[in-house]
């Protein structure tokens, strides 16, 4: 009987709080085809792509790693990505 007791007020009390949680903050918001590849192209361009063959997960503590990531976020931050999203946009006219 008291396990039963123990099960139900279990229950109310995650029932409520996930009453009480409030919703999901919400997403960015898709991506188009266009910004997809141009990310990839500045993935490719930092050499990311490298450390991705075969099914071992990369050393992404090692140096080499970590300067490719670097370099990744630079062009991915910056006005390569830009120009690249433009020219992709531009093809898709």
């Amino acid at each position: 009987m008291r396990i039963r007791v123990a099960i139900a007020l279990s229950v109310m009390f995650l029932s409520g709080c996930a009453m009480t949680s409030g919703p999901a903050p919400a997403a960015e918001g898709a991506k188009t085809r266009a910004e997809v590849r141009a990310d990839l192209a500045m993935w490719k361009r930092a050499g990311m792509n490298k450390f991705y063959k075969g099914r071992h997960t990369p050393d992404i503590y090692s140096a080499s790693y970590r300067k490719s990531y670097a370099n990744y976020l630079e062009l991915r931050n910056g006005p390569e990505y830009q120009e690249e999203l433009n020219r992709l946009k531009g093809e898709e006219q």
